[in-house]
């Protein structure tokens, strides 16, 4: 801003006369005075008007509870974020909702928990995964406890009968659920990969406790109706297994019948589901 003040007037052809109060000048000067002063004032109040509306409207935008820039900031930031937002003088608020309970409408349960549900409507985190995985017959990979388990049932199987049982697939990643459903449903269509393979995050075997179990390089839908199949049937329970989706079951499971494919829960459980009548599914909801 620039300075409204008068500088003394020079006389041409000499030097400006020493004004003194009550001197003779003082007339003559007088409206020049009183009009820089009168400007200066203006300007003044001008000034003060802006300084109080800027205070009370900052930079046009509603500020926040404590009257300041930074809380409209951080109410803009928090509002971009997708958190809670709230208008000055306004009774309610609104928060964008989080997906309750999830985004496709299922419940998170908790990862490590070999008894936590896992079906159409349960899944675990996408960074769930075991610590504890230890290799077992066939490659895969299965928690600690259920791989001693398992070598228990397969020495079982193959002192009883002779069988030399194997694991086709123990635990699989979050990734490597999703590169497994995206297959069946580009060559077998959405209805038949909901049928038969878990969208990621709903896979028992996230868990590290689940396998499917292959003999004499029958697997998967070959290994069904074979004495391999029968005695697994027959004889997982004994180990702590559970065939999770039995023949007849898929209304109540939401998956076709996987002889196959058996859970780890520990002895005890595996014994009370046998003698419930339940599929695993039920028994683990109620």
């Amino acid at each position: 801003m620039s300075d409204t003040r008068s500088r003394p007037v020079r006389r041409a052809g000499g030097k400006a006369k020493r004004q003194t109060v009550g001197g003779s000048e003082r007339g003559s000067n007088f409206p020049v005075v009183f009009i820089g002063a009168l400007i200066a004032v203006v300007l003044a109040v001008v000034l003060l008007l802006t300084v109080a509306a800027d205070s009370i409207s900052g930079d046009g935008k509603p500020v926040g509870p404590s009257g300041d820039a930074s809380s409209t900031a951080t109410a803009e930031a928090t509002a971009t974020a997708g958190g809670p937002t709230s208008t000055v003088g306004a009774q309610t608020s609104t928060k964008t909702p989080e997906p309750t309970p999830g985004a496709d409408g299922s419940i998170l349960v908790a990862c490590g928990d070999i008894l936590a549900p896992l079906d159409k409507q349960h899944r675990l985190a996408a960074d769930c995964a075991p610590n504890d995985l230890r290799q077992v017959a066939g490659g895969a990979y299965l928690r600690a406890e259920a791989a001693v388990a398992l070598g228990e049932m397969f020495a079982a199987g193959k002192q009883e009968k002779g069988f030399d049982f194997y694991v086709n697939s123990g635990y699989r990643s979050y990734q490597e659920q999703v590169n497994t459903y995206n297959y069946w449903v580009q060559t077998s269509g959405q209805a038949y990969a909901d049928r038969t393979s878990a969208r990621p995050g709903h896979s028992e075997h996230q868990l590290g406790t689940t396998a499917d179990v292959a003999a004499r390089g029958l697997e998967l839908e070959a290994f069904g109706g074979t004495a391999e199949a029968a005695w697994v049937a027959a004889n997982a329970y004994k180990f702590g297994f559970v065939v999770s989706y039995p023949d007849g079951k898929e209304a109540i499971t939401g998956y076709a019948s996987e002889p196959w494919h058996i859970r780890y829960v520990g002895k005890g459980v595996t014994q009370q589901v046998k003698d419930s009548g339940l599929t695993l599914h039920e028994f683990l909801l109620k």
